[in-house]
């Protein structure tokens, strides 16, 4: 018993029993955090919101791509995962849980595949296996603390990397590679830059099958070719209008390049950037430029990294962001000892001699050290990110506030605040900030219009930079007057990216 025990689990270094430990740890403090949030009746990120009332809009068979108005206005994300949302809300009551649970799931999901690709790269290292899926969890703190959040991010990256598996692990089926064009395809639906990891297997598919590189690409296109046009006629071309036009008009600042690449890439994520590089760099000095043909994961992790950074050098850019990059960086510890591997198993040319190199650059040393560099960079205390019952309770008093006033609302941050309370909700405001091209265009005449006739009994604003440009605030003070401060204690925060709380309500002005 004791000898098959022992062939079942080979002997670890005390590094790699260090690095398992650690990523058992971080499984256990993701899974602590995450749970609790997922059933937490409030938002705990702005957005959640807007992504809760439009996934309603598909539930409810309404129009979501519309020109800008006082009900309700599109994100610029792409419809994938509201509409997903939609559909659940067809079994459920309108809630964050639903939404949560999906994005929760593709986190799992996510995770799991770094853990399959890790098995399949390595040749069946269980060690490693279990490493990088820690290592995959572990970047929650990394990334913002938005893998579990009613967000777009989690869905993307998971239906992002299935179909780059896919592609690269069926590329000599048709149906496989297939399948993965509609992967990726629903991944673009979810958020616009997986076309960019869809280029980047399109290049390895070529590298290796011609024939099915073309079958990929003519699938893939023709996919969201007909998809887009389709619905962007559907909807009167404001479908475009939404997810093209003002998507597109995030300005660039290039100095936050350099903190992407310094601060981020070589910063926050050096433990797994910097066995990405070493791994290209040892192939290439093996190989030369057939290390991309060899190694094809190098080009989506080159892709991710790209992803990511398009992200966060964009104005408002947040941490959710860094998630492309960061799950597939989780990779690089596996491509890696396969090099190292490989480097000490193959004969080289004499006109290239063997690199030689100490003890601490095997992998049972070098690849757990830097394992544990990454967990330490993603430490956090779980206790701090989960929901207090302070904050629940303060959330349930708000609400109870909203339902006591008579007639509607406009919680400018929080239209599903007013359903919550019973009342018809509005647009939210940083929804239609975006969507007036970041404020460039005039407010919508029905939205005037409410404020001038008193529509709206109370408007309550969380003061955030949305709510406080001079068209905004001079219409609001001229038809409204600020009646109370509200105590933190009474209103819940939305603690993650933009920290917001309700702060103000306004009361119409006495003629």
């Amino acid at each position: 018993m004791r000898a098959r025990a022992v062939s079942r689990f080979p002997a670890l270094s005390p590094p790699q029993w260090l690095a398992l430990l650690a990523a058992v740890i971080f499984a256990i403090m993701y899974f602590s955090t995450a749970l609790p949030r997922l059933v937490y009746p409030y938002d705990l990120d702005f957005i959640e919101d807007s992504m809760l009332m439009q996934a309603l809009r598909f539930a409810r068979q309404q129009p979501v791509f519309i020109a800008p108005n006082a009900d309700f206005n599109p994100h610029v994300y792409m419809p994938f995962y509201t509409f997903l949302g939609g559909w659940l809300f067809k079994f459920t009551s309108p809630s964050f849980v639903p939404l949560r649970l999906l994005s929760f799931s593709a986190s799992l999901v996510m995770a799991l595949l770094v853990g399959y690709i890790t098995f399949r790269e390595t040749k069946g290292d269980k060690w490693l296996l279990c490493v990088s899926v820690g290592l995959a969890l572990g970047g929650y703190r990394i990334s913002g603390f938005w893998f579990d959040l009613a967000r777009v991010d989690s869905l993307f990256v998971a239906l992002g990397l299935s179909g780059f598996t896919l592609g690269l692990y069926a590329r000599d089926s048709q149906t496989g590679v297939v399948t993965s064009a509609l992967l990726l395809a629903l991944a673009f639906f979810t958020k616009q830059t997986a076309l960019l990891l869809s280029l980047g297997l399109a290049v390895c598919l070529f590298l290796t099958n011609r024939r099915n590189g073309w079958l990929f690409t003519i699938t893939y296109v023709g996919l969201i070719s007909v998809s887009l046009f389709s619905i962007n006629s559907f909807t009167d071309g404001w479908f475009f209008y939404h997810v093209f036009g003002i998507a597109s008009r995030d300005p660039v600042e290039l100095q936050r390049l350099g903190q992407y690449i310094v601060g981020e890439v070589f910063g926050r994520m050096v433990g797994l950037s910097l066995p990405a590089l070493l791994a290209a760099g040892l192939g290439f000095r093996r190989v030369g430029w057939r290390i991309l043909r060899e190694q094809p994961w190098l080009v989506g992790l080159a892709m991710a990294v790209a992803i990511s950074g398009a992200g966060r050098i964009s104005v408002g850019g947040n941490l959710n962001n860094l998630m492309p990059a960061y799950a597939c960086l989780c990779l690089a510890p596996a491509l890696l000892c396969r090099e190292l591997k490989l480097w000490a198993a193959k004969p080289i040319p004499a006109s290239r001699p063997r690199l030689g190199w100490p003890r601490i650059y095997s992998p049972e040393i070098i690849i757990p050290l830097l394992a544990l560099l990454q967990f330490a960079l993603g430490v956090y205390n779980p206790f701090r990110y989960i929901p207090s019952p302070a904050m629940r309770a303060s959330g349930d008093r708000f609400i109870q506030r909203l339902a006591s006033i008579n007639g509607n609302v406009l919680v400018m941050m929080h239209p599903y605040y007013a359903l919550l309370a019973g009342k018809e909700p509005a647009t939210q405001i940083a929804a239609l900030w975006y969507v007036r091209e970041r404020g460039a265009l005039p407010l919508p005449d029905d939205f005037v219009s409410r404020l001038q006739n008193h529509y709206y009994a109370a408007i309550i604003s969380d003061e955030s930079f949305f709510e406080i440009e001079p068209t905004l605030v001079g219409l609001i003070t001229k038809y409204y007057v600020l009646a109370e401060t509200l105590p933190l204690a009474s209103t819940p925060l939305a603690p993650v990216g933009m920290a917001v709380r309700p702060q103000v309500i306004y009361l119409p002005a006495q003629p």
